[in-house]
């Protein structure tokens, strides 16, 4: 009996310390991502912890709180333990940032190519632009696989592979298909330019 006590008093000590062991890694969702989309980022986000040390965090808001999502930011990296990364985007402001704790962990990513407007290198934006029709879809799709490019970026100058990574394939199909999308476009708008020089 006392032996079970024992275990019981050590489980009871010892299992909330556990879970307060591993960070929650979204953390603001104002009905923004679906259940399953976050429980995938947790994943990553807990596989990255645990193998890198730095925390990966993402706030999805339905407004920005505050005048600037810098401001904003700042403030809730106060309330974070370094070292880590916090990508934050607000659906009604239309923006999306990423924050890091040091210059030495924004090394270990290309912040510029994440959040980049061209579809042949962003990882976010590109994809929020091209699904007007489901905007919803486009939102879940794009902070997923921004979120997951950041911790690969991470993963990959650390040195090792993430087994949770959603990998370059969605990523490339969604490249190919802007890169369609763009270049018919060009080419639709040089002919039209064509044509007109021509008529002259």
């Amino acid at each position: 009996m006392w032996g079970r006590l024992t275990r019981l008093l050590w489980g009871g000590v010892l299992f909330p310390t556990l879970l307060l062991a591993t960070p929650t890694f979204v953390l603001k969702n104002e009905g923004i991502l679906p259940d399953k989309t976050v429980a995938k980022i947790e994943e990553i986000g807990s596989e990255l912890y645990r193998k890198s040390g730095i925390a990966l965090y993402l706030v999805a808001l339905e407004q920005m709180p505050v005048k600037s999502i810098i401001e904003y930011e700042r403030q809730l990296a106060r309330q974070l333990t370094p070292p880590f990364v916090l990508l934050t985007f607000s659906l009604k402001d239309r923006k999306v940032d990423i924050y890091t704790s040091s210059p030495e962990v924004e090394e270990l990513f290309d912040k510029e190519q994440v959040l980049s407007p061209f579809p042949w290198s962003g990882t976010i934006i590109p994809i929020l632009e091209s699904h007007s029709k489901n905007p919803k879809a486009a939102v879940e799709a794009a902070l997923l696989n921004g979120y997951a490019d950041i911790a690969e970026q991470i993963a990959a100058s650390r040195g090792f592979e993430l087994a949770s990574g959603i990998g370059n394939t969605n990523r490339n199909i969604y490249r190919a298909l802007r890169l369609l999308f763009y270049t018919i476009l060009a080419l639709i708008l040089a002919n039209f330019f064509y044509r007109r020089i021509l008529r002259r």
